[in-house]
Order: structure tokens, then C-alpha cells, then sequence
């Protein structure tokens, strides 16, 4: 074909393409019970008139970074927190804008290590958190302040990969859980444990474990020297050995039956690379606890397809022994987003408050010296008339979650403006390197990070102020804070 037939084959195209874009109803075409769009040309007009006004994800990330650091030549120490507590967009809120919220926790953590102790922190939340993605930045940053180490208590049926531990079971185990899929079966016990899923030992079955080696996995991830069995409703004589590296082989029996909960230990002489755990009896099965020295340690809990209101179906009873057993003294929660969809007015986020208020109240029932904290959902875009925009209520589900979580006494942080609000979760597919995946609902492992390390950072800096005021008279503190602190 000649060139001059090929361009003026292009310029048809190019000109029916135009006469679509431009006289294609806005509203769309009905076909057969399908309606049909096309692009309109005063969408793309809107899109370069409004390009600048997108949002800008570097300069965000930035801004979050500079509101977590303090300034010394800005003045006064007191000044940046005062200003931090009041009105930095990335604080964790508190409930009464008590400063001292966290307070205990903290002075826990903090003599923890010399008491030979280990908190826990349990972090649950949906599939934002899978592979153990936000909870193990988190995890880093607490341990490289209060101690410990390893990735925490994991299901010994892992439901799916991890970043930070490699592992694997075989034998007699039948796996239960809250949020069953079709590997899993609801329990009538309800007795799901802290991890909401666990399995039912009839026999004999092995669990063995390889510490991370992959990039993704963080430093402290890596050592572990602690191993336990978080168990229950046990039949006498149950059997336990643990093999690590070239260590000779431990064990322990249970040899009275326990109605309750219970946990078996092994504290290692040196940090292991992988072991393998053999169990032989009938017990339930609530977690494998792979830790390092005394401590913090973050327990990641992903659930699916999870919007955070049906943690009440745990039996409340094995849950707070549990607790009580393994030391858990902050539970997260990370919720909001499976339940965007389901959202279609203000009605129904109210309707959604209430399910959330009543896992409140179970939390503060089972865990009443836990402190908690709820983590909002991320932006999510959908795609509306061809454009892809935040779903239109998002923003007033994240506006209602926090109002409602301090009234209920719950912390609250803020992830979807801390992302940049509306608009930059499209941003954040688009920067280089992404940060979110082509669903445009999920982080990538370093969008996860960036949110870990904010989170985590937030979190730290209540401690640094608590540290403050133990240097200074309390007194004056409180009367320099309220100064205008509690009325804001």
C-alpha cells in the first residue's frame, strides 16, 4: 500500500475516533442489558486542566517524613510536640487528647528487656497486611528501640506466603477459622485463638521453619532462639520435640489434660536458622511462636476479605487466656476497606459503626489491660463513567471511623491522609516504583513499608515525649499542654 493511502488511513480512524469521543452519549448506550461508554473529550479536557492538581506522592511522603522530625533551631522541644499533638495531620489521635495514652504501654516496653519479658502486639487486620506486609516494618522499628526479635506467632497451617518466615507442616491437622475458606471449616467451639484460625492435632504432625533470606525481610525478622507451642484442650500425654540446626533434639509432654490454654517453650542457646517441630496427641493448635530475645514482637494476623466485625465469634474465654499467656498488651486493628464496597450511603456507614462498636466493647472485655488502636483504611479507586476516581464515601467512612473509635476510647490513625486523601491511591499505582498494585486497592511490598514506617514512627513519638517528661517537672508540662491543648 501506497504512503499517501496510509496516512489517509489514519486520519479516517483518527476521525471517527474523534466523532465517537464527541458525539458519544455522555450518560452511555444501552445494548442488549450492557451499557456501553466511550471517553469524552470533556473528561480529557478536565484531566490536563486539573493535571497539576494531582497528587504530588513524593512531596507527600516528604511532608510525612519532615512532621515525624523535630527542628531543634525552631525553638523550644516542648513547642514541636505541643504542635504535634494538636494539629500534625499524621499523629496517632487519642481519645480526650490524652497525651499520656500510651504512657503505660511504653513503660512496659521499656523495662521489658532487663525483665527478661516479652510484649506482644497484635496486629490484625485484612488483606493489606498479607505476607506480613505494614505489621513487619512495624515489628522492626519497635524491636530496634525496646528489644526482641524474630517474626512473631504464626498459624502452624500458614494460609498463605510470608516475606518474613518460610515454613511448612505435614500430618494429622485439620485446620478451623474464623474467616473460612475452602481449606478451612468453622469451628462450633468458636475457640479460634489470638491468630483467629487454628488446628486440631489428632495424631501426629510435623512443622518445620526456615528463617527469611529473601530482600524484603527485615534484619530483626531473622533472629530467632525462642520457640513455643500455644495450645489447648489437650489430651493427656501430649508429646513435643524441637530440632534446630545442629542443636540436639528437646522435649516436652503434657501429660495432664488441660481444658484451658497452656504453652510449651524453648529458649535457645544461640539464634537458629530453621528448626523442625514434631507434635504427637490430640490438642488444638493456636499458634507457633517464633521469637528471639526478651522484648517486643508484632503478630501478624491477616484476614481476607475481613471488614473487622466479627471478632465477637471468638470464644471470648480461650481468647483472653491467651492474651493473658503470651502478653499481649496492644491490639491493631486495621480495617475499613472490604467494607467500602458494601457502602452505598450514610446509613450504611452508621449501620457499619455499630457492628464496630460492639468488637470494641469484646476487645475491651477479653484484653481490659490492652491498649488499642485503630488503623483507617487506604484510598481506593474505582473506575466511574472510564475514570478512575476514591470511592465517592470513603472519605466520610474515614472521617466517621475516627470520630467513633475516640469515642469508644480507641486510638486512631489516619492512612488515607496520610497517602495524600482523595485521588492518591491512583498516584501512588502510577509513581516509580509503584507503591500500589494495578488493583488500585493494595499496597506493594514498598507502598507497605512506607505505611509501616509512618505508623511505626507515629507511634515512637509518644514515647519520645513520655521520655521528655520524665527529664521535667511533670507539673509544668501539664500546665504548659493544657494551656491550650485540651481546648483544641
Amino acid at each position: 500500500m501506497k504512503i499517501h493511502k496510509i496516512f489517509l488511513f489514519f486520519i479516517a480512524v483518527f476521525a471517527l475516533l474523534f466523532a465517537c469521543w464527541y458525539f458519544f452519549p455522555s450518560e452511555g448506550v444501552e445494548v442488549g442489558g450492557v451499557k456501553l461508554r466511550f471517553p469524552s473529550y470533556e473528561t480529557a479536557l478536565e484531566d490536563l486542566r486539573n493535571g497539576d492538581s494531582a497528587v504530588d506522592v513524593d512531596s507527600v511522603l516528604l511532608a510525612v517524613q519532615k512532621s515525624y522530625e523535630m527542628v531543634r533551631e525552631q525553638g523550644d522541644t516542648l513547642d514541636f510536640y505541643k504542635e504535634y499533638l494538636t494539629a500534625n495531620p499524621n499523629r496517632i489521635h487519642l481519645p480526650d487528647n490524652d497525651y499520656t495514652f500510651f504512657d503505660a504501654l511504653f513503660e512496659e516496653l521499656d523495662t521489658a528487656a532487663a525483665a527478661g519479658r516479652l510484649i506482644r502486639i497484635a496486629h490484625y487486620g485484612d488483606s493489606q497486611l498479607e505476607m506480613d506486609r505494614i505489621s513487619s516494618m512495624l515489628r522492626e522499628m519497635l524491636q530496634d528501640r525496646f528489644g526482641g526479635s524474630g517474626p512473631g506467632m504464626v498459624p502452624i497451617l500458614k494460609p498463605m506466603s510470608s516475606v518474613s518466615i518460610s515454613q511448612n507442616t505435614t500430618g494429622s491437622l485439620t485446620r478451623y477459622a474464623l474467616v473460612a475458606d475452602t481449606l478451612s471449616r468453622w469451628s462450633s467451639t468458636h475457640r479460634y485463638g489470638p491468630l483467629t484460625r487454628y488446628a486440631l492435632l489428632t495424631g501426629e504432625a510435623r512443622f518445620n521453619f526456615r528463617r527469611a533470606e529473601n530482600r524484603y525481610a527485615q534484619e530483626r525478622v531473622r533472629g530467632i532462639s525462642k520457640v513455643s507451642v500455644l495450645f489447648g484442650h489437650n489430651a493427656s500425654g501430649l508429646k513435643m520435640s524441637l530440632k534446630c540446626d545442629t542443636l540436639a533434639v528437646m522435649t516436652a509432654s503434657v501429660d495432664s489434660a488441660i481444658k484451658g490454654v497452656g504453652v510449651v517453650s524453648w529458649n535457645l542457646p544461640t539464634k537458629v536458622r530453621g528448626g523442625s517441630l514434631t507434635l504427637n496427641g490430640t490438642a488444638e493448635i493456636y499458634g507457633i511462636m517464633l521469637d528471639g530475645g526478651p522484648g517486643v514482637t508484632v503478630d501478624n494476623v491477616a484476614m481476607r476479605g475481613c471488614s473487622g466485625t466479627i471478632f465477637s465469634g471468638i470464644d471470648s474465654t480461650s481468647l483472653r487466656q491467651s492474651y493473658e499467656k503470651t502478653d499481649t498488651r496492644l491490639i491493631i486493628l486495621q480495617f475499613g476497606g472490604n467494607a467500602m464496597p458494601g457502602i452505598s450511603s450514610r446509613k450504611a456507614i452508621s449501620i457499619y459503626m455499630g457492628k464496630l462498636e460492639k468488637q470494641f466493647s469484646y476487645f475491651k472485655g477479653v484484653a481490659p489491660w490492652a491498649k488499642i488502636l485503630f488503623v483507617g483504611p487506604a484510598d481506593m479507586s474505582k473506575s466511574v463513567n472510564g475514570s478512575l476516581v476514591t470511592w465517592p464515601l470513603l472519605p466520610d467512612l474515614n472521617d466517621s471511623l475516627k470520630v467513633h473509635c475516640l469515642q469508644n476510647g480507641i486510638a486512631y490513625w489516619d492512612t488515607f491522609n496520610m497517602m495524600g486523601g482523595v485521588g492518591s491511591m491512583k498516584q501512588w499505582v502510577n509513581h516509580n516504583p509503584q507503591l500500589a498494585g494495578p488493583d488500585y486497592i493494595h499496597f506493594t511490598t514498598k507502598g507497605a513499608a512506607e505505611v509501616g514506617s509512618a505508623l511505626a514512627k507515629s507511634l515512637l513519638l509518644y514515647d519520645d515525649f513520655r521520655r521528655l517528661r520524665l527529664t521535667l517537672s511533670d507539673q509544668a508540662v501539664r500546665e504548659y499542654m493544657d494551656s491550650s491543648y485540651r481546648s483544641e
